[in-house]
């Protein structure tokens, strides 16, 4: 997965020492933040080392016809296209499909989890959709949009936690989106959970370091422990 960094690159806005009243704790919390949006980059570079990356997606989308296989595009990649309408709604991936003759375009919008609020769910399901309109003319396949929940493996769950906002049939779990790429999930998920432990104990160490915590830890401790 990903490590709790020990430092942070930027300074912390404060809202999290603001929230719990202690500096130090806040500074944490930061900390965890920021390694959830890391595990998030590092998703989408684990996917990238295990496809076939479009070499020259103008190029590519040139071809009425696709060669066979699956071929992935990054978000950099279209949104430094020429033939694209982006506009700033330009989606995660694009996957290219083509098996038996039969040639499909994947627009997916890929999430670590699953719930937004109701706004953000609108948004999402607005720009996916903005982008497909404006390009669907470009893109000479059966056009199919998919907002993935990677760490989820119930489709109503994730179409639950947009708020409904986006069709059940477009909630795509974490394994279909690795069925779609045809690569491994299992074997992305175990990666993934290799830290796990360290953060844990990374975590718990630094709470024990703020001497406030500490004394608020122990005192709950002895009170079960009475209780």
């Amino acid at each position: 997965m990903t490590k709790i960094p020990k430092k942070l690159k930027n300074k912390p806005s404060g809202s999290y020492a603001r929230l719990f009243g202690n500096t130090k704790l806040g500074e944490l919390i930061s900390k965890v933040h920021s390694g959830s949006i890391q595990a998030g980059n590092k998703l989408e570079n684990i996917i990238t080392e295990r496809v076939q990356i479009v070499n020259d997606l103008d190029d590519f989308l040139s071809k009425e016809i696709m060669p066979d296989g699956v071929f992935l595009a990054t978000k950099n990649q279209i949104k430094e296209s020429t033939k694209l309408n982006i506009q700033g709604s330009e989606p995660d991936f694009m996957i290219f499909k083509r098996r038996e003759g039969s040639q499909h375009c994947h627009v997916v919008e890929l999430k670590d989890g699953y719930s937004f609020d109701t706004k953000k769910a609108e948004s999402e399901y607005t720009t996916l959709h903005r982008f497909v309109a404006k390009n669907a003319s470009k893109l000479p396949y059966r056009i199919f949009t998919h907002f993935c929940a990677f760490n989820e493996d119930n489709n109503e769950i994730i179409w639950k936690g947009f708020k409904r906002k986006i069709s059940l049939e477009e909630a795509m779990t974490g394994r279909e989106f690795c069925d779609l790429l045809e690569i491994d999930y299992d074997e992305i998920v175990k990666i993934r959970t290799g830290d796990a432990e360290y953060n844990i104990r990374y975590f718990l160490a630094e709470l024990l370091n703020i001497p406030e915590i500490r004394n608020r830890i122990e005192i709950i401790i002895d009170q079960k422990k009475e209780s």
